[in-house]
């Protein structure tokens, strides 16, 4: 190849090309680094393929980084008049193809809406954008019971369990148990003797049980090795989902000297690299520790002599260390075989670590903090990792009206920090009771609570003036008169506030100020002016 180029049989180079390839080229890297299938970016790159040939037969402008979409849309056009008109094409492989190349250059050019949709192919398929609730629910069970299966892996592959004897028994926390053979076939799934042949029967009998016994009596690397390598691949696999991990990283871990340092998440761990601590590697929370550490005293058992320095190496099938690139991620089919025959959905790398962000999301409710957390840009977190939750919006939006809506505000003073009512511990005995509805009951509820403002301050005591014209009517019956209780509440309130500071006083100062100048807070305004006639009593303090 490098031959023909240099004799020019290839053509000239495309320079134009450049960047557009160099940026293709680095969005499939990062997708499979993220623990992507390598089988997808496969089907990808034939994909683009396709579309440059025909940038290269068909289309009148040089493709470049500038004029890829426009090219890209020509091409899709050419696609839907091949489906419809050529017949050679269906309409959904037509949609396949365009789909695929349209995916890469959305990566390339960081589109926040898909290219394809600026096209007129069109898919039948119409899914949900959003996440149910119940699909929301089940996706964070499918994850926290994935999460306990691999502990219960964990926890069965002891090193005593995987040099004892055969089969390794694990008891799984869903009542079932796994038997792991370690490269052996079950009893149940031998083919019984053949009856026509008695003697070759009973000859091939007693070698098979000769090579059962030896291969159970050979406790070495070369007859264990599958059992250590599902005991590895689920560490890895929960090392991924508690600190987000991804699985580029996560497989390329060196076996150095670790340093857990205390963080408000949880640990830092860092390595001991020349003579000093090097930079964070990744974060665990506190309750992860343990098994980390488990971990590693389990790998420094199992491997005394340290094969390769991975934090979690693989052995091939003769026992010795399995030889695959650096850049390779290791197969976990054994793992995903393990999982179904426990009744357990597995959930992969990509989706694991998904899930963590989008938790951790939930909680936090900070993109900004989140995306930090987890090594990405704020825009990658969202357009990426982020999906929509319908339970999440409904909580946000009663949230909210809670907050803002008027008609969901307590009747009383102030704000209200409960939702079923409770009296004070020294409420009065004429007091009214809280309700949610009586705005003197308010004063007396447990969560009631004052707001430091000046409008607060006006609002107390524009309710204590009304309250008055209340007590003036029941003035022969002055014991026994809920209103006397709101007002010694309000006026209580009120010397409190105003000996709390200097500028507080000033707000009860001012309250006052403007009840005498007749300007009544507008909650209680209207009630206020209907008593126009009734003798007024500011209970100043």
């Amino acid at each position: 190849m490098d031959s023909m180029i240099e004799a020019g049989k290839l053509g000239r180079p495309l320079i134009e090309r450049i960047e557009l390839v160099r940026l293709i080229r680095e969005s499939l890297l990062n997708y499979v680094d993220g623990g992507g299938r390598r089988k997808t970016v496969l089907g990808c790159i034939e994909k683009l393929r396709l579309f440059l040939r025909w940038a290269d037969e068909s289309s009148t402008q040089a493709l470049s980084l500038a004029t890829v979409e426009e090219c890209y849309r020509h091409w899709c056009d050419a696609l839907l008049h091949r489906a419809r008109v050529g017949r050679g094409l269906l309409e959904r492989t037509a949609y396949g193809y365009g789909s695929k190349v349209g995916w890469v250059l959305d990566r390339v050019l960081g589109r926040a809406t898909p290219l394809i949709k600026s096209t007129r192919l069109r898919s039948r398929k119409r899914g949900p954008r959003a996440v149910s609730p119940t699909t929301d629910k089940q996706n964070l069970e499918e994850a926290f019971a994935f999460g306990r299966f691999l502990l219960d892996l964990a926890d069965g592959l002891s090193v005593e369990a995987i040099w004892g004897p055969l089969p390794l028994q694990i008891l799984m926390r869903n009542g079932k148990t796994l038997e792991l053979w370690s490269g052996l076939k079950s009893p149940n799934t031998l083919k019984p003797p053949n009856p026509k042949w008695p003697a070759q029967s009973r000859q091939a009998e007693q070698r098979a049980a000769q090579n059962r016994a030896d291969w159970q009596a050979d406790r070495t690397y070369r007859t264990r090795y599958s059992v250590i390598n599902l005991r590895i691949t689920a560490e890895m696999f929960m090392l991924m989902g508690q600190s987000g991990v991804n699985l580029a990283q996560s497989h390329q871990l060196r076996m150095d000297q670790w340093r857990f340092k205390p963080s408000s998440q949880g640990y830092e761990i860092r390595t001991y690299k020349h003579r000093r601590w090097g930079p964070v590697v990744f974060q665990i929370y506190s309750e992860y520790r343990e098994v980390f550490d488990r971990y590693l005293h389990w790998r420094k058992a199992i491997f005394p002599e340290d094969p390769d320095g991975l934090l979690f190496p693989s052995l091939g099938k003769n026992g010795t260390p399995a030889q695959r690139r650096s850049d390779a991620p290791p197969n976990f089919k054994t793992l995903q075989k393990i999982s179904k025959r426990a009744g357990v959905a597995f959930v992969g790398p990509q989706a694991l670590r998904s899930t963590n962000v989008n938790w951790m999301l939930r909680r936090t409710a900070d993109p900004d903090l989140t995306a930090e957390e987890k090594q990405h840009a704020k825009q990658t977190l969202i357009r990426v990792y982020e999906k929509p939750s319908l339970q999440r919006a409904m909580v946000q939006t009663q949230v909210y009206w809670a907050e803002y809506d008027p008609t969901m505000a307590p009747p009383g003073p102030g704000t209200c920090t409960g939702k079923n009512p409770h009296p004070v511990a020294d409420m009065p005995a004429t007091a009214v009771q809280p309700d949610c509805m009586t705005p003197s009951g308010c004063l007396f509820c447990d969560h009631q609570r004052d707001i430091d403002s000046q409008d607060h301050v006006w609002s107390l005591a524009s309710f204590r003036f009304l309250k008055s014209f209340e007590e003036v009517e029941a003035k022969s019956n002055m014991n026994q008169n809920p209103a006397q209780a709101a007002i010694n509440r309000i006026t209580a309130k009120l010397n409190f506030i105003e000996a709390s500071s200097s500028e507080r006083a000033q707000w009860v100062k001012e309250a006052l100020l403007r009840l005498d100048e007749e300007r009544y807070h507008p909650a209680w305004k209207g009630l206020i002016e209907s008593h126009v006639k009734t003798p007024r009593n500011h209970y100043e303090t």
